[in-house]
Order: structure tokens, then sequence, then C-alpha cells
């Protein structure tokens, strides 16, 4: 049997999430840590893997007697995209197997027939309704940065939030504005109005789940050259975005936050390029 590989990437939050016309409406953006899934000759049935993995590949295929091996990078309920990276894997190599042409959008909207889901299965970034799959808005401009990513021991349960558009504990009206930043921003390829679109949906997130320390992580971010911070609107993580040319800046950052009473709860602290990869076949 022919080897067949697919990964896909997770993300650090969200770069924002918004409503836009009574509707929710996020951006994922692919990092350096993903989930994997591999047919093979001695392995795992689907019965084995993940319970949502496994629910979405009986659902998605009637194709049985398959094994597999799966591998993830990716922390658990800490909103990076774990569980929607893992239910792509599984439907995205049901397809290869079947010989079924199924486009990202369409992998997606079946992800949220099961839980509301993220964009990642998209090489190019687009925004889309999380609980839905209809894609809002891409965009082809891919800049070049870095995300240091900011993660606690803590954990949330996504299920378990109110819907932007269902608490008034955020303001969704004012929210709007999100977006037609975001638009902006991708037109003019200006990284600074984008690291703004971040930080803005980091704040008026913060009601609603609240980020320890976050302003004090937005001072540090701005006096050390970052360009935003974006945070995971329904998890704990929270990243601190970066120009590519600004590496070098990394050592000092880590210095400032390391020296924060931050650090003891963000313990693990790691830096990761921002990808535009998606879901995909790896061919070995």
């Amino acid at each position: 049997m022919t080897r067949i590989k697919v990964s896909c990437p997770g993300s650090c939050g969200e770069l924002f999430q918004c409503v836009v016309g009574g509707r929710e409406c996020l951006l994922s953006y692919g990092i350096d840590q993903k989930s994997y899934l591999s047919l093979v000759e001695t392995g795992k049935s689907p019965e084995m893997l993940g319970q949502k993995m496994s629910y979405a590949m009986q659902r998605f295929s009637g194709t049985k007697n398959l094994l597999f091996d799966a591998h993830t990078d990716l922390p658990i309920g800490k909103g990076c995209s774990s569980s929607t990276a893992d239910i792509l894997v599984g439907i995205k190599l049901l397809s290869l197997v079947e010989g079924r042409a199924v486009s990202a959008e369409e992998l997606t909207k079946f992800c949220t027939t099961i839980e509301p889901s993220d964009s990642v299965a998209f090489a190019h970034w687009t925004v889309l309704n999380p609980l839905t799959g209809e894609v809002v808005y891409q965009t082809n401009w891919q800049p070049h940065l870095w995300v240091y990513i900011l993660e606690p021991a803590d954990t949330v349960d996504t299920l378990t939030l109110p819907r932007m558009t269902e608490t008034k504990a955020y303001p969704a009206e004012k929210s709007e504005e999100i977006f037609r930043r975001f638009i902006e921003a991708c037109e003019e390829e200006n990284i600074v109005k984008l690291g703004q679109v971040a930080t803005l949906s980091a704040r008026l997130n913060q009601q609603r789940l609240p980020k320890p320390y976050l302003e004090d992580i937005i001072t540090i971010a701005e006096k050390q050259g970052a360009i935003g911070v974006n945070v995971a609107h329904s998890g704990t993580v929270l990243g601190i975005l970066l120009p590519f040319d600004r590496k070098e800046s990394i050592a000092a950052l880590e210095e400032e936050l390391a020296r924060h009473p931050l650090a003891s709860y963000y313990q693990e602290r790691k830096l990761s390029p921002i990808i535009f990869e998606g879901l995909r076949q790896i061919k070995e």
C-alpha cells in the first residue's frame, strides 16, 4: 500500500475575530506546529484515533479496514486549532484514498457540522464564519512575520463559552470596525495596520475571556518593535507579532518577559514563523 500522509498547521489563536452584520467571522494564521495523519499498513483503526477525528472520519466516508498513524504538535484546549486540524487531516486523507477532489472550503464546512471551526485549511489568509465555514474574505497577501507564542498551563472548553453574538460581555457592534480595518491593511499591504487590527481584537475580547497581563504584554511588545498582539478568542494562548526582519529583538523581548510576573503564568514561550501552507498532502 502506498503511504499517504497529510498535515494541517495549527494556529496561535486568531489574528482577529469579530461580528459583521450579526455574524461572527475570524481569521486564523498558520504556525509551524501541525497535526499529521498517515495511512499505514500497521497502525490504528479510526475508532482508536481521537474522538472527534474518529467521528468525523466515520461520517465523511464509508471506507473501512484502513489503519492510520496520527501525530500532533498542538496543545489541546488552548486555542491552537488542534481540534479543527485533527478533523481536517482525517477527512482530507480519506478524500485522497477515495480519489475525491474536495476543496478547503468544502472540508471546512464539513468541520462546522461537528463544531465551530477555524480557517487553518486554507493556504491563503481566509476570513470565514466559524459556525458555517462560509468564506467571507480572502487575500493573496502573505506578510513575512514571526509570532512569539505565550502559552499558559490553563485550558478552556471552547464549547462552554458564549458566542460573541450572544453575550453582553462582547461589544459586537463596535467590533465591526475590525473587519473593515483588516481589509484596509490587506489592500495596502501594511503590517503596522495589521498589527493594530490584532491588538484591537484582543482588547475587545478581554471582558468575554480575559487574558492575564494583556496590557502589560502589549506595552512590552510595542517597546520591542512588535506590530501587535493577538489572542485566542476562545482559548488561552496569545501571540506577539513581529516583522520578519526583527528576529534579533526576540532575545530582548524574552528577557523582558522573563523578568515580569507574567512569566509565571505564560510559562511556555516559543517562536514560530507564520506560514502559508494550509491543509496538504505530504510527499514522501
